[in-house]
């Protein structure tokens, strides 16, 4: 069971997916050298492609190493000591799933672009399929830097495509997300359109929502640029442009679901690995995966409910009749977990996965969180950068869609009045590195960076067990949430890793790029992405 999260990966994209059966939805649905034919129509490929990427979201980049660097899920003692995730170890042959997968998923994403922007009134699909690569590349970016763009999916045309600046793809993309608002805007109620509908695994074919989303994409990458000095005209000119379309907000979720099922291979991959089998046995990992100290102690020392559901009492598990009713008045002593470093906890002595994380096996998979983008928008409106909108509001919005999506108390009328509690508390929270503040109200926190900290660190909680890699992503622009070091008696670095190195396989099969590109000169711990300061 181990051997499933070897080195830097939690769940792999390939391992997590195989959870939903062999290639159940997730294949190549052509050769993506080759898109003439009938075989290969958007309409069947888009299915597959968005579910692929959305299990890189909420499959590996939620539960590979970053989940345990960043304070949410640590593993189980009992198990072999997990050295290389403990002391941040960072190899070329690990994780190279992450910069294979994204490629692979980018060639599907071609064959929808290529494919619909060949025939007429499609223009639905060639948005969505630009909305896609923006993401896929931006993710590429935010792990590697420097990566192949102008000339990558070229095929049997170029097998040695050079490297980009991991700025001038930024641009790129964002230039991209705009193209695709345009030629949504454009395709949104013509009657000659051919449109998305039952294909579109995540909206329904609903082409407001896809505006929204593809704006907070781009809100998401020009953030990501907070700390590049040169960009803050660029940025503010960027938001101001489209800030009329709108964003994601409450009830907003971008959840992908194909079809998910209760019999074998057909469950939600994550619930299939964390939750219960279809003949009614616990899922082969629920133990193995513990929660992390640091995670547990936030929703502790701030006497937040969701610690019941992202994190399960001690010795319960998704098989019992008592797991799917937690308390929103948790005693808090049932809880707890190692934090990194640390891998003492038996099962039955630490916490595993929650129901509002393991909630069934027909759950979707989620793509971007409405969470997310409230607290996106909360960092604009601290900045300065959007105005349709308060810090403090967002804020506050940003806490309610996160107590909504995890199902805080049972319904979402008892969600909001959960999180409006949370969210007025101004006095009576135990401080720590990680939430320095005595209060959770937006009032209560001082003025400043400290906002900023606060925002960041609500984020943080939200994409709990949703999107380690975002919470990663901010810790290396901002510093913010703080999360302890790993406390490894073996550690010899001084902070996590700045990024990855490149895989085995692009060293050897596209060495003269990679060179050009400063692939040989890469240092994890010193390298940083273009975006950092």
């Amino acid at each position: 069971m181990k051997k499933l999260f070897y080195i830097l990966s939690f769940a792999a994209a390939g391992i997590f997916i195989s959870g939903c059966g062999k290639d159940y939805l997730t294949s190549l649905q052509n050769n993506p050298n080759s898109v003439s034919g009938t075989a290969a129509t958007p309409q069947l490929v888009l299915p597959g492609t968005l579910t692929s990427l959305a299990g890189m979201v909420n499959g590996d980049g939620a539960f590979q190493a970053e989940a345990a660097w960043m304070g949410y899920w640590n593993y189980s003692g009992g198990y072999s000591y997990n050295t290389n995730v403990h002391n941040y170890v960072m190899t070329t042959s690990s994780p190279a799933v992450l910069y294979g997968s994204f490629y692979s998923i980018l060639a599907n994403v071609n064959v929808i672009d290529q494919s619909a922007s060949a025939v007429s009134n499609m223009h639905s699909y060639v948005a969505i399929a630009k909305i896609l690569k923006a993401m896929c590349y931006q993710n590429l970016v935010d792990y590697y830097n420097d990566v192949p763009y102008t000339q990558s999916l070229q095929g049997i045309s170029n097998f040695f495509p050079t490297y980009d600046k991991g700025s001038a793809i930024y641009d790129g993309t964002v230039s991209q997300l705009d193209t695709a608002i345009n030629l949504l805007k454009a395709a949104n109620g013509n009657v000659n359109e051919t449109l998305v509908s039952s294909d579109d695994v995540m909206f329904g074919g609903n082409l407001t929502k896809w505006l929204k989303f593809a704006n907070t994409v781009k809100l998401r990458a020009l953030l990501r640029q907070s700390a590049v000095a040169s960009k803050a005209a660029y940025i503010q000119t960027e938001i101001a442009s489209t800030a009329s379309v709108g964003y994601m907000g409450l009830g907003g979720d971008a959840l992908v679901n194909p079809g998910y099922a209760n019999t074998a291979g057909k469950q939600n991959p994550l619930y299939a690995n964390y939750g219960v089998t279809p003949t009614g046995g616990l899922g082969g990992n629920f133990n193995y995966l513990r929660a992390n100290g640091t995670g547990v102690a936030f929703f502790i020392n701030t006497k937040d409910p969701r610690l019941a559901w992202v994190y399960c009492a001690k010795a319960d598990q998704p098989t019992s009749t008592t797991y799917y009713s937690p308390s929103a008045t948790p005693v808090t002593a049932n809880y707890a977990g190692d934090t990194l470093g640390q891998q003492n906890l038996q099962p039955t002595k630490g916490s595993g996965f929650g129901p509002g994380i393991i909630k069934a096996p027909t759950q979707p998979l989620v793509l971007f969180s409405a969470a997310e983008a409230l607290f996106l928008q909360a960092e604009a409106a601290y900045r300065g950068w959007i105005t349709s909108g308060t810090a403090a509001t967002f804020y506050a919005q940003g806490l309610q869609a996160s107590f909504e999506f995890l199902g805080v108390g049972g319904s979402t009328s008892a969600a909001d009045g959960y999180a409006a509690a949370y969210s007025a508390q101004t006095v009576g929270v135990a401080t720590n590195s990680t939430w320095p503040f005595t209060g959770i109200a937006y009032s209560s926190i001082p003025a400043g960076a400290n906002q900023l900290q606060a925002i960041l660190t609500q984020k943080w909680a939200a994409l709990n067990s949703v999107n380690a890699s975002e919470a990663y992503s901010d810790w290396r622009r901002t510093g913010y949430p703080v999360v302890p070091l790993s406390s490894s008696p073996s550690l010899t670095v001084t902070h996590k890793p700045y990024r990855y190195f490149y895989p085995t396989e692009e060293v050897n099969s596209n060495t003269a790029a990679w060179t050009a590109g400063g692939g040989a000169t890469v240092d994890p711990f010193a390298t940083k992405i273009f975006w950092m300061p």
